[in-house]
C-alpha cells in the first residue's frame, strides 16, 4: 500500500510546474525577438538557436502537459517531449509538403498557441 503524497509535496510540484511555464513564456517570447532581429552567427546566435530549440521540444508539450491533475513528473516529461517533437514535426512535414517553407511564421504561429495556456498554468499550476 503506498502513502498519498503529502501537501508539500504537491505544493513544490506546483511552484516547479509554474517556474518551468514562465521560464517557457520567456525563452518563446525571447525566440521570436531573436529571430525578429535576425540575429545570426556568434554567441547570441548561438543562444537563439538554444532558446529556440529548448522552447519548440517543450513550449507546446508543457502547455499540454500542464492539464493534467497530480500526475508523477515522469509523466508530466514524457508528454511534453512527446508533445513538443510531435507538433514541431508535423509543422516541419506540413511546410515540405505545401512547398511553404516558413520556419519563422511556424514559430511565432507555435508562440501564439502555446504562451497563453503556458501563461495559464503559470498562474494556475495544478
Amino acid at each position: 500500500m503506498t502513502m498519498p503524497p503529502s501537501n508539500a509535496v504537491l505544493t513544490r510540484a506546483r511552484v516547479a510546474r509554474r517556474y518551468v511555464a514562465l521560464v517557457l513564456v520567456i525563452s518563446g517570447i525571447a525566440a521570436c525577438v531573436f529571430n525578429a532581429m535576425g540575429t545570426t552567427g556568434g554567441v547570441l546566435g548561438d543562444l537563439r538557436f538554444i532558446v529556440t530549440i529548448v522552447f519548440l521540444v517543450l513550449g507546446p508539450g508543457w502547455a499540454a502537459a500542464g492539464f493534467l491533475r497530480r500526475a508523477p513528473a515522469a509523466h508530466v516529461w514524457l508528454l511534453t517531449a512527446g508533445v513538443g517533437v510531435a507538433v514541431t514535426l508535423l509543422i516541419g512535414q506540413i511546410m515540405v509538403s505545401a512547398a511553404f517553407w516558413r520556419p519563422d511564421l511556424a514559430l511565432y504561429a507555435v508562440t501564439v498557441v502555446s504562451v497563453p495556456f503556458l501563461l495559464r498554468h503559470a498562474v494556475v499550476a495544478q
